[in-house]
């Protein structure tokens, strides 16, 4: 019966971090409105690890709506839940990095680009001891230049 259960955790494992790589590959990859509502619908119910790539997607949608009210509506949605998540998980890098992406690429007008280097330090000091592939850390750090 031991050794059951262990080999269902394993699984549970392996798939669970299969799942998280797939997302973060996905995210990278949304270019078009129906890859955003795609990505939300697929991974919003995920656990708390796909949360700041969820919020970084709502304020995408801005970028494929027409009115000004439902463009600031989405950027708000995103924007609260985003900060959200990164004021429970202060030393989190995915979501520092996240927001990093998400305020470098927005207009200026937003005023929502405060947070720049003081993600990129913490990102920088923390990476080193994270449980992220390597891979995906170089990534991280490539990205934050």
């Amino acid at each position: 019966m031991k050794i059951l259960l262990f080999l269902a955790t394993i699984a549970l494992t392996i798939n669970f971090q299969t799942d998280v790589t797939q997302m973060r590959e996905d995210f990278h990859d949304i270019s078009t409105h129906d890859e955003v509502k795609e990505f939300i619908q697929k991974y919003e119910q995920n656990p708390p690890q796909s949360e700041p790539y969820v919020a970084s997607a709502i304020m995408r949608r801005a970028e494929f709506v027409f009115l000004p009210t439902t463009k600031l509506k989405y950027f708000n949605q995103g924007k609260n839940k985003l900060e959200k998540f990164i004021k429970n998980n202060p030393q989190n890098i995915e979501g520092r990095y996240v927001r990093i992406l998400v305020q470098r690429n927005i207009p200026a007008f937003l005023g929502y680009s405060d947070n720049i280097e003081k993600d990129r330090k913490i990102i920088r000091q923390n990476i080193e001891t994270s449980t992220l592939p390597k891979d995906y850390k170089q990534l991280i750090l490539k990205n934050i230049q």
